[in-house]
Order: structure tokens, then sequence, then C-alpha cells
């Protein structure tokens, strides 16, 4: 979830209050985050709380997303992620080059303590870059090796079914992600999910 504090369209309350209305059971706000942030960081997780006392009926996570830098650091300060439940890492603007992008993927991954990988594979098929199977092996078993969750993202499509194969045979766990920035985009997930229930 990204809400109104960055690119999103909606408060945090708001988004609640529409997860309460269609029974979301979880919800984790993912907010952008930057090492200079544009935004009160102290006052977003002063929303999340507030939240949680409105509706004890969802789980509610606080989190960021944190762009990984050419070499393997986050951009955000480590203080940042200290303070938040569920901590992302995601490829936005990047060099397009593959030995670096597998070199900052590790990196990051050994470094800093983060939950989950976020929409996996979007950059790379952006700018049309193939990894071979040893390298999507390789960059699992890091995965594994941490514990990092991957990101099965709807919105994108991603990551890729050959990636998803190979890391359920590694054992690797998953998480539904959205990339939700409104309240209308969490109602299409719900329906879309209703039609896929009528349709199959």
């Amino acid at each position: 979830m990204h809400t109104s504090f960055t690119d999103g369209k909606n408060t945090v309350f708001e988004i609640c209050r529409e997860a309460a209305m269609l029974n979301t059971p979880l919800i984790a706000f993912t907010e952008h985050v930057r090492r200079e942030l544009t935004y009160d960081f102290n006052r977003y997780l002063e929303e999340i709380e507030k939240a949680r006392n409105s509706f004890p009926e969802i789980i509610i996570l606080s989190g960021i997303e944190a762009k990984v830098l050419p070499g393997g650091e986050l951009d955000v300060e480590p203080e940042i992620i200290k303070l938040v439940d569920y901590k992302l890492f995601a490829f936005h603007s990047f060099p397009p080059d593959k030995q670096l992008y597998i070199y900052s993927l590790e990196k990051v991954v050994s470094k800093y303590p983060v939950d989950g990988w976020a929409h996996p594979g979007l950059f790379l098929h952006r700018n049309n870059i193939v990894l071979s199977p040893e390298e999507i092996e390789s960059i699992l078993k890091v995965l594994k090796n941490r514990d990092i969750l991957i990101e099965i993202n709807s919105k994108y499509r991603m990551p890729p079914k050959e990636w998803i194969k190979k890391a359920v045979k590694l054992g690797l766990n998953f998480v539904n992600g959205n990339d939700i920035h409104s309240v209308n985009d969490l109602r299409k997930v719900y329906e879309k999910r209703s039609l896929k229930i009528i349709n199959d």
C-alpha cells in the first residue's frame, strides 16, 4: 500500500476504512523512502498507529519500499529501517547492467535486514535484460539463505513463471503484492478475485 505521503492518492485512514469494508485480514503500508525524505516519517507512523486503534480487526504493518542503488546500498537512512515492521527492496532507476544488478541485489540482502523483494524481475523485463537459468537459481538461493519473501505482484504479473517454479523447488516463501496506490486499486483487487471465483 502506498499513501498520499508519497505517490498514493489516499490517506492511511481512508485505505484502512476501505480494507475493513472489504474484510481484508492484513495490509502492509510500504511507503517509498529516500535518504532525503520529502515527508514527515514520524507522522506516517503515527497515522498507522491511529489506524490500528480504529480498525483492530485488521493486522496493519508499517513498512517501506527502498530503492536499490548501484553497488548494493539502499536509498534509505539506517534508522528508518529499524522503525518499521516490513521492509521491501526494489529496483527502480538503475543502470541496465546485468552483472551490476546481480551484484547489487546480493549485497543488499546480505547487508540489510530486508523482508521481501518488491515486483521482482520488473526492472529486467522493462530493460529487456534476460537472466540465464543459472543466474536465476543463484539469486534465488541467496534469497533462500536470507529467508527473503518473493512478492507475487498481480499488477505487473511478476516474477516470471519460470522464477516461481524454481523458487518453489528451492523452498522459498511468497507474499501477495498488488502495488496499491488508492482505494480504487484495492477495490479492483477484490473485484478480480470475485470474478476469478465466479469463472472457476
